[in-house]
């Protein structure tokens, strides 16, 4: 069961430069209860995040002096797996594209309206929550597709033994996709399985996901484009 008090003391770090937007989300979210770090560089945002990877959520600018926004996030992937939201004044496809192949799990537009911006920390949070807390109801036993191994107990992914590296979104899907193994699961499903909310035919972050999977650190190429309904993992 989810714990609110939880949620709204979780410790978010805000990797933002604008110097009139930032106080004001730090000041917006610690009153919502939330414990608040603020960062203005990229690349102390990296070394801070590899040195301490703490924070149960991290909101990152995608203009960011040092290093962009785009380049902090693929960076700290390694050894960071919790919930990275993006923000951006930027209007094109391509950063959105970018920024979820890289390991985002959500991608705002300025300008930030806060409860919006509420509205999206809760729902990362609760994801994360969900599948952490997962590990006390899931299946005990790996599940094994080709060369994959998922084992739910850990929320980790070996492909010929060598641990995937995947964000929680990531791993949810994969896991998904591997319980219901030959099959066709429509985008429709995914999107009301994994994120709770209906498919508009416009939003592409679980098409962004799937290529994540299929190009990660090992790569995972089983995964079937079913063209204008969904995926298939398939068997063989």
């Amino acid at each position: 069961m989810e714990d609110p008090q939880k949620e709204a003391g979780s410790l978010i770090l805000l990797i933002e430069d604008d110097q009139e937007l930032a106080p004001m989300i730090v000041a917006f979210l610690g009153d919502e209860g939330y414990e608040m770090e603020w960062i203005d560089n990229g690349a102390m945002a990296v070394e801070r995040i590899r040195s301490d990877p703490s924070p149960d959520l991290v909101i990152l600018d995608v203009m960011l002096p040092g290093l962009n926004g785009v380049e902090v996030c693929q960076q700290i992937r390694d050894q960071y797996f919790k919930p990275v939201l993006m923000l951006t004044a930027k209007d094109d496809e391509m950063t959105e594209i970018t920024s979820l192949n890289r390991g985002a799990d959500g991608y705002l537009k300025k300008p930030v309206r806060p409860h919006v911006l509420l509205a999206h920390i809760k729902s990362l949070l609760r994801r994360a929550e969900s599948a952490s807390g997962s590990q006390e109801s899931a299946e005990s036993g790996v599940l094994q597709v080709q060369s994959l191994e998922v084992r739910p107990a850990s929320l980790t992914a070996y492909i010929d033994g060598e641990m995937m590296m995947l964000t929680t979104a990531e791993y949810q899907l994969l896991e998904y996709l591997v319980r219901h193994a030959g099959r066709m699961v429509a985008r429709e499903e995914l999107y009301q399985s994994l994120r709770g909310i209906d498919y508009d035919g416009l939003d592409r972050s679980i098409d962004m996901r799937v290529s994540v999977l299929r190009n990660a650190k090992p790569p995972f190429r089983y995964i079937k484009t079913v063209r204008g309904k969904g995926y298939l993992l398939a068997l063989e």
